[in-house]
């Protein structure tokens, strides 16, 4: 799955934005690459919206990614991620762990700039742009 990409919140909302590097890196994957993103992302960004307006320009940015659900094999990812992370006492916010677990469920690199916290993620793999 090395051409298909799950955009992290972050990403996306560098892109919202229009601030760098996020606003590159979700070109890049739109235009080379099979984007995807969850719908924890989605969430995410609708909570951040305002308006209707700002809720559309959401919706928008979001045509032609594939938006994946938080599914039986993405709970259990995601809850072993949460495991080893806790027995290792190095927690992140758990809807990154949510976010990691449906992209290793469905063999997907994970585009973000939080490499801090992701980076403890074993079997998460981070795309980097060329």
């Amino acid at each position: 799955m090395e051409n298909q990409v799950c955009l992290d919140t972050d990403i996306m909302i560098d892109y919202l934005r229009g601030r760098l590097p996020g606003a590159q890196i979700y070109a890049q994957v739109v235009t080379e690459l099979i984007p995807y993103t969850t719908y924890i992302t989605k969430f995410e960004l609708l909570c951040g919206a305002s308006t209707s307006k700002e809720k559309k320009i959401i919706e928008e940015c979001l045509l032609g990614f594939k938006i994946l659900p938080f599914d039986e094999l993405s709970s259990k990812e995601a809850a072993r991620i949460y495991i080893e992370l806790r027995q290792r006492g190095q927690l992140i916010g758990i809807r990154d762990i949510l976010i990691a677990g449906i992209a290793i469920a469905n063999g997907l690199h994970i585009a973000t700039k939080n490499l801090k916290d992701f980076k403890r993620i074993n079997r998460l793999s981070l795309w980097a742009r060329d």
